[in-house]
C-alpha cells in the first residue's frame, strides 16, 4: 500500500504541503538539534537490552557507547529503541485532547477539529495546524477514554460500517446513530439522519467513525512515537550528531530533534506471537476424563501468565498432555519464548512436564520442566522449516498441576 496523501496548512505562508512533511513542524515550533548523544535502551529481537548513548543510526546498523565499550548492532536485529528520559508532555486523556486516527494507522492529537465535508483541519498538539483529506480519516474522538469505553470504542472502529457513525456516550455505554456527517466545527456537528440534517452540539458527541477502510503503510520500516503521544509511520530513519532524519512514504526527508522522540519501533511485521495464530492441529490426551484446552494470553482461570513472579501479557498456557502444530511455511527464522510452570501451581510445588519442540520432525528442544526449575529461555532456529510442533507430555506426579506457561512465545521473521 502507498502512504496516503495528507495536507498540512502553514498559516504564515498560506501554502499547503504533504502531511509526511508535517514532521518539519517540530523544527518550525522552535526545537533545535541535541548537542549531546541521547541515552537510549535498545532491545534486540532476541530479547537482549543494551543501554548507552546513541552515536549514530543508518539503514544498516546503529552505534552506541555502552559504558566503556562501543556497541554496533545490525538494524535488522533491532526490535525497538527507547528514550526513557523523554516522557510524555501530558497524556492525551489528562489534556482532554481530540484524537485523529488516520487510515494508515497514524494517530495525531490536538484540538479544534473542523471539516467542510472534503477536508479536516486540525490543530495538532506537536505539529501545528494541518489539513487532512476527509477520505484519509478513520475516526475523530472528542472525549477521553477509560477502561470501559476503550474496549467499546475499539470494537466500534473495527466493526464494518457503510455510513458515518455519530457516537454518543450514555452513562458507561457507547451508542451510535448511523447517517452522514456533512460538516463540523468547534461547536456543532451537522448530521444527516433519516433525511433530515440535524445540528448536534459538539459537547454531546463522544466521537465520529467514518466508513473508510484502514490501509496500513506496507512500506513502513518503523513507527515513530513523540513526546506528545502522537504516532507516525516512516520508511527510513537515521540518527547523526544528535538529530534524527526520517523519510516518509512518498520520499520526503525531514530532520527532527531527538528531544521530541520517545520510541522507534522496528517490530512491524517481523514478530508474530503464537497466541495470535491458530494452530493447524491440536491434540489432547487426558490423564483421566478431563480435557484441559490450551489458552491464549491467560491461564485456564483467566489470570495473567506468571513465571517466577513475573507476569507476561502474551503467551500460551498448556496442560499435559497436549500437542500443538503450527504451519510456518518457511517464513520464520527463530522461535523465542520463556518456559516455566505457572506460579498458580508452582508456588505450591506442583507441576512436572516433559516438553518437546520439533520442526519438520527435527527435535530442537527436549527437557523436563518442574515447579522447582527457574524460567527457561528458548531461542530455536527455524529457517526454512514448514511446521512447528510443541508437545507437553506427562512428567512425574501424574498430571497434577501440569500447568506450563510458554510465555512471550513469538516467531521471528
Amino acid at each position: 500500500m502507498k502512504f496516503n496523501s495528507y495536507m498540512i496548512a502553514m498559516p504564515k505562508s498560506g501554502k499547503n504541503i504533504l502531511l509526511p512533511t508535517i514532521l518539519m513542524a517540530f523544527v518550525l515550533l522552535g526545537f533545535t538539534g541535541a548537542t549531546t548523544y541521547a541515552q537510549v535502551e535498545v532491545t534486540s529481537l532476541d530479547g537482549q537490552t543494551v543501554v548507552g548513548e546513541l552515536v549514530s543510526l543508518d539503514a544498516e546498523q546503529l552505534v552506541m557507547n555502552a559504558g566503556d565499550a562501543v556497541k554496533v548492532v545490525a538494524l535488522d536485529r533491532v526490535m525497538n529503541i527507547t528514550w526513557p528520559e523523554h516522557e510524555l508532555v501530558k497524556s492525551v486523556e489528562e489534556a482532554n485532547l481530540q484524537t485523529l486516527l488516520l487510515t494508515d494507522g497514524s494517530s495525531l492529537t490536538g484540538q479544534n477539529a473542523r471539516t467542510d465535508g472534503l477536508n479536516v483541519t486540525f490543530d495538532s498538539q506537536s505539529l501545528g495546524s494541518m489539513t487532512v483529506p476527509l477520505k484519509n480519516v478513520k475516526s475523530l474522538r472528542f472525549k477521553p477514554l477509560n477502561a470501559t469505553s476503550t474496549e467499546q470504542w475499539n470494537a466500534l472502529i473495527q466493526k464494518p460500517n457503510s455510513d458515518d457513525r455519530l457516537v454518543i456516550q450514555k452513562g458507561e455505554v457507547l451508542d451510535f446513530l448511523a447517517g452522514v456527517v456533512t460538516q463540523y466545527n468547534t461547536e456543532n456537528v451537522q448530521f444527516l439522519y433519516q433525511g433530515s440534517e440535524i445540528p448536534v452540539r459538539l459537547a454531546k458527541v463522544f466521537g465520529i467513525i467514518h466508513p473508510v477502510e484502514m490501509m496500513p503503510n506496507q512500506a513502513a520500516t518503523c513507527s515513530l512515537k513523540t513526546t506528545s503521544g502522537e504516532s507516525l509511520f516512516v520508511t527510513q530513519v537515521s540518527v547523526s550528531e544528535g538529530q534524527m532524519t526520517v523519510r516518509t512514504g512518498p520520499g520526503e526527508q525531514v530532520v527532527l530533534p531527538l528531544e521530541s522522540i520517545t520510541q522507534l519501533d522496528f517490530s512491524l511485521g517481523r514478530i508474530v506471537y503464537l497466541s495470535d495464530m491458530t494452530p493447524e492441529g491440536t491434540e489432547y490426551t487426558p490423564f483421566f476424563d478431563t480435557v484441559w484446552e490450551y489458552q491464549r494470553d491467560r491461564t485456564v482461570d483467566g489470570s495473567a501468565l506468571q513465571i517466577a513472579r513475573k507476569k507476561y501479557a502474551k503467551g500460551l498456557w498448556v496442560h499435559s498432555k497436549t500437542t500443538l502444530t503450527y504451519r510456518l511455511a518457511g517464513e520464520f527464522s527463530r522461535l523465542q519464548a520463556t518456559l516455566g510452570i505457572d506460579d498458580a501451581v508452582a508456588l505450591t510445588g506442583h507441576g512436572n512436564v516433559d516438553v518437546v519442540v520439533t520442526a519438520d520432525d527435527e527435535v530442537l528442544f527436549e527437557q523436563n520442566i518442574s515447579a522447582r526449575d527457574s524460567a527457561i529461555a528458548l531461542d530455536l532456529p527455524l529457517t526454512g522449516k514448514r511446521f512447528l510442533k510443541i508437545t507437553v507430555d506427562f512428567g512425574k506426579g501424574l498430571d497434577i498441576g501440569d500447568h506450563l506457561d510458554i510465555a512471550d512465545a513469538r516467531l521471528i521473521k
